[in-house]
C-alpha cells in the first residue's frame, strides 16, 4: 500500500479564537449574552475508558470509552465596561450570580465557538453546566482576575455556527433505527441545522415520501419524532428547515 500524499498547511489556529456566551433566557427563546473579558479558556473533554478485554485478543488488550464528561476553565478578567464605571461585564456577572448559588439555581446554559478574523468557524457547541467561581487575588499591583470551571451537566451540543450561513439540516443518526409497521414508536434524531435563530426552523420531516405528523425539535441538533404507519422496508429520513430538505441520504429507519 502506498504512503499517503501530504497536505501543505498554512498557519496555525490561535487559542484566543474562542468565544463564550451565557443564556439569560429559557432554552427554547434563548438570549445570548457574551462573556467578555476572557483572558485563558481551555475546553476539556474527560472519557470514561473500560477494559473489555478477552481471551480472544491473543493477549493484547482492549478498551471502550463507556461515558464522556465536558468543562470548559476560564481565567476571566474582572473589568467594567467602557459605558459605566461602576457595571462589571454583564455576561461575567450571570456566571458569578449563579455560582453563589445551589442546586438547579447553579446550573447555566452556555455555548462556546471559534470565531478567528479570516480563519475557520466550524466548531460549535452548547451545554448545560454547573458554575464555580474564585477571585484569584494577588499583590497591591496586581489586576483583579477570576477563576471559573464551567463542568458540563448533561450532553454536550454542536450546534450551527452562530455567526455562519444557514443550511439545510444534516442528519447523523436516528435511534432506534427499526419501526413497526402500525407506526407509533418514539425515536430521537440527531443531526444539525433543526434550529433557525432561537425557534425551530424545522417545517417538516419525512420517512421515504411519507410525512411525519409529530415531531419535536429539542434543539439544533436533536429531534425526537412519532413514527408514522408504513409498509415494511428500508426507508431514507428527510427533514426540511427554511433553507430546505437534507441531503444526507444514509440515514433510514426500517419497518418490519
Amino acid at each position: 500500500m502506498p504512503s499517503t500524499a501530504r497536505t501543505v498547511l498554512g498557519g496555525g489556529s490561535l487559542a484566543r479564537r474562542w468565544w463564550l456566551d451565557v443564556n439569560t433566557n429559557t432554552h427554547a427563546a434563548p438570549t445570548w449574552v457574551a462573556v467578555n473579558g476572557v483572558e485563558d479558556f481551555k475546553y476539556a473533554l474527560d472519557p470514561s475508558v473500560q477494559d473489555d478485554s478477552d481471551y480472544d485478543s491473543g493477549g493484547f488488550k482492549s478498551s471502550t470509552i463507556t461515558a464522556i464528561g465536558w468543562s470548559l476553565d476560564c481565567k476571566i478578567a474582572r473589568k467594567v465596561t467602557a459605558a459605566s464605571a461602576t457595571v462589571y461585564d454583564p455576561g461575567a456577572e450571570v456566571l458569578r450570580a449563579a455560582s453563589l448559588l445551589m442546586g438547579a439555581a447553579n446550573r447555566v446554559e452556555v455555548r462556546w465557538y471559534e470565531m478567528t478574523s479570516g480563519g475557520p468557524k466550524v466548531e460549535a457547541y452548547s451545554g448545560y453546566a454547573t458554575v464555580s467561581w474564585s477571585e484569584d487575588g494577588g499583590g497591591m499591583d496586581a489586576l483583579a482576575a477570576c477563576s471559573v470551571t464551567l463542568t458540563g451537566q448533561g450532553e454536550r451540543t454542536a450546534i450551527t455556527h452562530p455567526d455562519g450561513a444557514a443550511v439545510v439540516p444534516v442528519l447523523y443518526s436516528v435511534t432506534p433505527a427499526t419501526a413497526a409497521t402500525a407506526g407509533g414508536s418514539l425515536h430521537q434524531l440527531t443531526g444539525i441545522g433543526f434550529f433557525n435563530g432561537a425557534v425551530s426552523g424545522v417545517a417538516s420531516m419525512k420517512i421515504g415520501v411519507t410525512n411525519v405528523p409529530t415531531f419535536s425539535v429539542l434543539s439544533d441538533s436533536k429531534l425526537v419524532w412519532l413514527s408514522p404507519a408504513k409498509a415494511a422496508g428500508p426507508f431514507v429520513v428527510y427533514v426540511t428547515n427554511q433553507i430546505g430538505e437534507s441531503v444526507t441520504a444514509t440515514v433510514t429507519v426500517t419497518y418490519s
